[in-house]
């Protein structure tokens, strides 16, 4: 099974909004189904194939993408519709007040990385955020390892442009910024 760290995820995530930046830039001025849409279409696949992943950018038992190595098979050797394992887990909000309820959605899936990307103001908005992220952490990690086996980042930032991203994980006790 291949896993992304943080730390990847992240360099390919910047790696192809460098790429995409003309085409970001106009995506940003569609209404909201449409830039979504885009997101999906454009700028997920690339990340997954930036980290040498396929990716199932339809909904997939209710998350927005989800980014795997291998799909399954039934006992005849046809592709079924489940992927064996999953690397990433992604969760896309336009709506800074949705994302708790995302978080929750999130902490569900058992994969090595799970991913939120949002957009709020940073300083105030943010650390009031994150702190709701670390409330649900604390309350539905049973197995105390989202902090070392099952990840989570959180990618905030502006959708106008690319300097303005931030990139959180979940370290023991709180998000950190990684730098």
């Amino acid at each position: 099974m291949k896993t992304v760290t943080p730390r990847d995820f992240r360099n390919a995530f910047v790696a192809v909004m460098k790429a995409e930046r003309l085409a970001f830039r106009t995506a940003v001025g569609f209404e909201a189904k449409s830039y979504v849409y885009f997101l999906r279409a454009t700028i997920f696949p690339r990340v997954a194939k930036n980290l040498g992943l396929l990716i199932w950018n339809k909904e997939y038992h209710g998350i927005d993408a989800m980014f795997y190595e291998e799909r399954g098979t039934d006992r005849f050797g046809n592709l079924t519709t489940f992927a064996k394992w999953m690397s990433v887990v992604l969760e896309h909000e336009r709506t800074a007040a949705k994302t708790p309820e995302a978080v929750s959605k999130l902490q569900l899936f058992n994969a090595p990385l799970k991913v939120l990307i949002t957009y709020a103001a940073e300083g105030a908005d943010t650390e009031v955020l994150l702190g709701r992220y670390e409330n649900i952490i604390d309350d539905s990690d049973i197995f105390e390892d989202t902090a070392t086996l099952r990840k989570l980042m959180v990618i905030i930032g502006t959708p106008r442009t690319i300097r303005d991203w931030r990139f959180y994980v979940y370290e023991s006790g709180g998000f950190v910024l990684m730098l």
